[in-house]
């Protein structure tokens, strides 16, 4: 073999030690690379109002059935939806080199002077290669290690986490075993909730009245020293005594409210005796 094919097969002795270390290096940035690519798959590229690129999340709703008692005390199966990011349910974790071994031999096959200094050439071997063997070889160990998630990640996640809410999507009303109620039982329960709510409607209306009206006659006795019955009873001889006398305001408002509120209260009353008596006849039938 001439002296110039020795040494078109040689490297120089640097370069076959600097050559695993960049090696690892390059794999290092690699493998943290890779945590970046995992983030922008879970969303879509796009660029905001200053045409920066921005990733907008990908979000997955997730849904589930909860049962709970109604204000009646009968069962609903409400449908509970939860929107969340991609992000925050996929497991993150990057690799990183932690350990690595290399192991060759190196055959001197020449020197050469040059400006820089004295270059050496050298030829992988090895002290195991097995006699007849024209292939130099080298041999590598690599242990590798989970690098973790970084602080600035672990905080964004957290707060994805705080800012998924779960949300009603819709309820519907069942027995006491799950099942969906239809026909007759689901005309009675509509009945029923729409009574009660009417029910609720009717004592807040009746009961913003009637603090309006006791508003009202704390004004008028103050203003006259008298109750609204107390001048109504003595309304006609005030009226006789000064004729140029206005009756008050807080009078009139509650000569105003208290039809309104008896009608309320008639009302009220009315309701309650039907859900009584469809109670009594629902539970004898139950018997």
């Amino acid at each position: 073999m001439s002296d110039k094919k020795q040494m078109d097969n040689t490297v120089e002795l640097q370069d076959l030690v600097y050559a695993p270390l960049g090696a690892i290096a390059g794999a290092n940035i690699q493998l943290s690379s890779s945590i970046v690519d995992l983030l922008a798959s879970t969303g879509d590229l796009s660029t905001d109002q200053s045409g920066e690129k921005v990733v907008k999340l990908r979000t997955i709703q997730m849904m589930y059935e909860q049962l709970r008692s109604d204000s009646m005390n009968n069962s609903v199966a409400d449908c509970i939806g939860l929107e969340v990011p991609l992000l925050s349910i996929y497991p993150l974790s990057a690799l990183k080199v932690s350990k690595t071994k290399v192991s060759f031999g190196a055959e001197i096959r020449g020197m050469q002077n040059t400006a820089d200094g004295l270059k050496i050439f050298t030829q992988v071997s090895s002290a195991n290669q097995r006699a007849g063997a024209s292939q130099p070889q080298i041999s590598y160990e690599v242990e590798l290690d989970s690098a973790g998630v970084s602080e600035g990640l672990a905080r964004f996640v957290d707060i994805l986490n705080t800012q998924s809410m779960p949300k009603l999507l819709s309820s519907r009303p069942v027995d006491n075993t799950g099942r969906r109620l239809a026909g007759q039982e689901l005309e009675d329960y509509q009945r029923t909730l729409a009574s009660s709510r009417r029910e609720s409607e009717l004592v807040a209306k009746l009961g913003e009245v009637r603090e309006l009206i006791r508003t009202q006659n704390n004004t008028l006795q103050r203003e006259t020293g008298m109750s609204f019955d107390e001048y109504k009873e003595n309304l006609e001889h005030l009226q006789e005594s000064n004729a140029a006398a206005e009756v008050p305001e807080a009078y009139r408002q509650i000569e105003r409210f208290q039809p309104i509120s008896a009608e309320l209260e008639a009302e009220l009353n009315e309701l309650r005796m039907q859900i009584v008596k469809k109670n009594v006849t629902q539970a004898a039938q139950e018997e």
